[in-house]
């Protein structure tokens, strides 16, 4: 009896086994099937294809600089006699600036004048005596260069007097002043820094695609951050002929709308070049693209994708221009990513 009893659950486990054979694999035939059943066509979202022109701005920062800036160096050495100005004082060009103590410059420009005029009179007196053969060739020509030694110790004894007197060359204001009463300077001596931001420039780097659209003359606009994003004008006044280390090329660009001072040298702004385009083409969102080495786009021809090469000729964000499309195409936008040439596809909105 036992071992019929064994004999039977042998038996029933044994179907119990089978039976979840013979499932597993209605379900493992079932997931095949569907597998390998191919998609009619794959939905894409598409847009049409418009003509237009593509202006591009490009946008650079860089800080703003006086216009005119030097540092002052004095011509003479001597002690500081008179002080005319002061630091954050405007001078306009040729003022005087500082005073050296000029008494034994002054006592040498009279001995050098004496001594020019006694040198022209002696020429004047030989240039008779020459012409009636009183004194040789050789007498004559040594007063001529007496005479001529004499005018260039003259000139300068008077320059050495006028550098007493330290000036602007150029205006400005008075950034800074190295000078002290009854101190002493020397030639080549820092005298004071100036300034003038009444005019500014700024210099900007951008590449070899860009510098060729840039041209000497062009107007660019400037936005200052610290003016809440007000717009200047500037002008682009010089053109790097040769790339630095990170191939950029320099541009300096003027700006001379600061007559009430609000722009600072050292302040940041942005200088925008624009591009105007001339001539309409394709545009399109960055979106469309495919391909990973060529660009390529997908347009779509009744319920058929076609996949149409084309080439890139002006960016402008996530917006290009491209070459190698018809107005009214219907291009791809979203669901290209699984597509290929020739295949179904279904428009969704």
């Amino acid at each position: 009896m036992k071992k019929f009893l064994s004999y039977i659950i042998t038996l029933c486990l044994l179907a119990i086994v089978v039976l979840m054979l013979l499932r597993n694999k209605q379900e493992i035939n079932a997931q095949i099937e569907f597998a390998e059943q191919k998609v009619e066509a794959y939905p894409v979202k598409v847009t049409e294809v418009k003509f237009g022109t593509l202006d591009i701005k490009l946008e650079v920062p860089g800080i703003l600089a006086p216009a005119h800036e030097l540092m002052l160096m004095a011509e003479t050495q001597g002690r500081i006699m008179a002080i005319y100005k002061t630091e954050g004082d405007w001078v306009n060009k040729g003022d005087a600036i500082a005073k050296v103590n000029d008494e034994l410059m002054r006592a040498e420009l009279m001995v050098t004048e004496a001594n020019y005029k006694k040198a022209q009179k002696d020429l004047e007196r030989a240039g008779t005596l020459n012409e009636g053969g009183a004194i040789t060739q050789q007498q004559f020509e040594a007063l001529q260069l007496n005479e001529k030694a004499a005018n260039a110790k003259y000139i300068t004894s008077k320059k050495r007097v006028a550098d007493a007197i330290i000036k602007a060359p150029i205006s400005g204001y008075i950034n800074k002043m190295f000078l002290k009463q009854g101190g002493m300077i020397g030639a080549g001596v820092p005298a004071c820094e100036l300034v003038n931001i009444r005019s500014l420039k700024m210099s900007v780097k951008v590449d070899e695609n860009n510098i060729v659209k840039i041209s000497k003359g062009q107007l660019v606009e400037v936005k200052v951050e610290s003016l809440k994003g007000e717009i200047l004008n500037g002008e682009v006044i010089s053109i790097g002929t040769k790339a630095d280390y990170t191939l950029q090329y320099g541009i300096e660009i003027l700006i001379t709308e600061n007559p009430d001072e609000r722009l600072k040298a050292g302040m940041v702004a942005t200088a925008i070049f624009n591009f105007p385009d001339k001539e309409d083409g394709a545009v399109i969102s960055r979106n469309a693209l495919t391909g990973s080495r060529a660009p390529n786009v997908f347009v779509i021809n009744g319920n058929t994708a076609h996949l149409r090469p084309i080439k890139i000729s002006q960016t402008d964000g996530n917006l290009i221009k491209v070459e190698g499309l018809f107005e009214g195409d219907q291009l791809v936008i979203a669901g290209q990513s699984n597509l290929s040439d020739q295949m179904k596809v279904k428009v969704i909105e």
